[in-house]
């Protein structure tokens, strides 16, 4: 037995900020396209539809001291939709997302697993889930969308102004992708820079420039696959600040639609090492793999009331 501390808290909240990280996908069509053409790629919502999605997360986090080892693996499956309330005549679109159910395991070495499915009520809900529990099935913000995917404005629901707050300052609670203002053929591309925010104590906070960086890869028919990298560019030197940046630090590969104007799915991984992450002599090693696709006949589970 080791003297070295829980670290739940930390996981839990990191699981919480992962759930909030949605994004959006759609059916296919098949139409004719040429590698060569530039396709313009912006987002076509349609008023009063639907968009229902599955999301899948699975993360492994190893911390190694030369006095202990800590492992914690979690999963998380949800289902939810984006409701389309309205598009104005710019093809600006007010957006609801919605929670519909949110199942997620934990486990920390040898410990017993934790286990969280929002079909079965608070009765048989663990403490550190219930902030989760309490916002399935319900909106909790309404965002204005541009067709470039930019947040234009977002207004809190059922009690949620700062979440509303929240996503209009950072970009990463963007759900959407940002998609380039000219055509694009393959291999062109496009990118995206903006500050994110380090909490480094209860009231201290540093700013930290991030860029997004999309390549067009191929384009078939009317999808297009769309490459994304994300580099930090401001020197990391406090561990706090690094752990909590390179967990947003997403790779990987988004389908889009150009002529519906939606993306299909999305699969993304983050690969991280952090010295003196969690404490002096520490290093800990972070696997996450996030995926999210189009459900276009779902079976959505209510929670019970």
């Amino acid at each position: 037995m080791d003297d070295a501390p829980p670290l739940k808290t930390r996981f839990h909240q990191g699981l919480w900020l992962a759930i909030c990280l949605t994004i959006l996908g759609i059916s296919v069509c098949e139409l004719a396209a040429d590698d060569g053409e530039a396709v313009r790629l912006a987002y076509k919502f349609q008023p009063s539809e639907s968009l229902h999605l599955e999301y899948k997360q699975d993360m492994t986090m190893d911390i190694r001291h030369p006095d202990f080892k800590r492992k914690m693996v979690s999963q998380v499956i949800s289902n939810k939709h984006l409701r389309i309330i309205s598009v104005d005549s710019s093809g600006n679109a007010l957006v609801e997302p919605v929670i519909d159910r949110t199942r997620m395991t934990s486990k920390q070495d040898d410990d017993s697993e934790s286990k969280f499915d929002s079909v079965e009520g608070p009765d048989s809900c663990p403490a550190e889930y219930r902030p989760l529990l309490a916002a399935v099935g319900k909106p909790l913000v309404r965002i204005k969308f541009a067709p470039n995917g930019k947040v234009v404005e977002a207004t809190g629901l059922n009690g949620a102004t700062s979440a509303a707050k929240d996503i209009e300052k950072d970009p990463m609670l963007n759900f959407l992708i940002v998609l380039p203002d000219q055509p694009v053929r393959v291999g062109d591309t496009w990118k995206d820079e903006f500050e994110a925010i380090a909490q480094l104590d209860k009231t201290l906070k540093q700013g930290v420039k991030l860029r997004r960086e999309y390549r067009l890869l191929k384009l078939n028919g009317s999808q297009v696959e769309i490459e994304l990298k994300t580099a930090c560019l401001t020197p990391l030197r406090d561990p706090m600040v690094e752990m909590q940046i390179t967990g947003r630090l997403l790779s990987g590969k988004i389908v889009f639609d150009h002529q519906l104007g939606q993306i299909l799915s999305r699969e993304m991984i983050v690969d991280s090492q952090v010295l003196n992450g969690a404490g002096s002599k520490t290093m800990v090693n972070t696997v996450m793999t996030q995926s999210e696709r189009l459900v276009p006949n779902p079976k959505i589970a209510n929670r019970g009331k």
